[in-house]
């Protein structure tokens, strides 16, 4: 007996496919980047576009982009491999070097603008310091997927330029898991930050990053020796897809980013 086939469970990655073989040649030739492209596709094509014209034409949903967990999880399975793919390019000893630019420009540029905008957020919107400073810190941050690929396009990530925004993006990923566990801390009634308990926030993000870093320089050497060893194609991309995957997912369940799992994985497979 056949399978039974779900248009629905194919339906969006065919409107992904079908709108970037579309975008991506029709504003190259405009010599425009595709990431603009994509966003006024996203744009038409998503729940505030042709969704909304599908609740009186019906046609409409055929074309309709969810706005629901599945769109989501293939946008960022798109950020994983773009991430993994510049944590290839890389290696640990040019990332040493860049320390200075990641932990002082990047966390310049978070501290400055998340500062200013507290005291804009808070007068404006008449918020405790603790969700003026959250909000602040959320306005603070950039995207990863946009920039990293505008960069890429016009192969400018190895330029100065492009080595000091990748540096600030890296920060801002490191940021994500404290940001994120210092909103549960927030009184609910004034709005300020529980101090006491700020710094064991960070705990469960640096403990995941050293356990990856550390674990993935014991057992990827000797996992993909074995691997070339048996000599199949296959078996060397499933290991690939095995460890990108996995540091991605690892690191997302401890808050940080998948981004940021999937270009250590990169970072660790360079060095094989």
């Amino acid at each position: 007996m056949e399978p039974e086939f779900h248009w629905e469970t194919w339906r969006q990655p065919l409107i992904f496919l079908i709108t970037a073989g579309v975008v991506v040649p029709l504003f190259r030739r405009l010599r425009v980047s595709p990431v603009l492209g994509f966003l006024i596709a996203g744009a038409l094509l998503g729940p505030f576009g042709a969704g909304r014209l599908a609740e009186k034409f019906p046609v409409f949903s055929m074309v309709t982009i969810g706005g629901g967990a599945g769109a989501a999880q293939l946008a960022e399975l798109g950020v994983v491999f773009l991430l993994f793919m510049i944590g290839l390019e890389l290696s640990w000893d040019r990332l040493m070097r860049m320390r200075r630019l990641v932990f002082g420009l990047g966390a310049a540029q978070v501290v400055v603008t998340t500062a200013l905008l507290t005291l804009q957020v808070g007068a404006w919107l008449d918020l405790g310091p603790g969700r003026a400073l959250i909000c602040a810190a959320a306005l603070s941050m950039s995207s990863t997927a946009i920039v990293l690929s505008v960069l890429s396009e016009t192969k400018r990530l190895n330029t100065t330029a492009g080595r000091a925004a990748f540096a600030v993006l890296l920060f801002q990923d490191l940021m994500v898991a404290p940001l994120l566990f210092m909103v549960p801390l927030l009184d609910a009634k004034s709005g300020a930050l529980a101090g006491s308990q700020l710094f064991w926030t960070w705990a469960p993000a640096v403990l995941a990053l050293f356990a990856l870093v550390a674990g993935g320089r014991l057992v990827l050497r000797p996992l993909f020796q074995l691997v070339a060893a048996a000599g199949s194609t296959e078996l060397f991309m499933a290991a690939c897809l095995l460890v990108v995957v996995g540091a991605s997912v690892a690191i997302a369940s401890a808050g940080l980013s998948m981004g940021l799992g999937a270009f250590i994985a990169g970072l660790l497979l360079a060095e094989t």
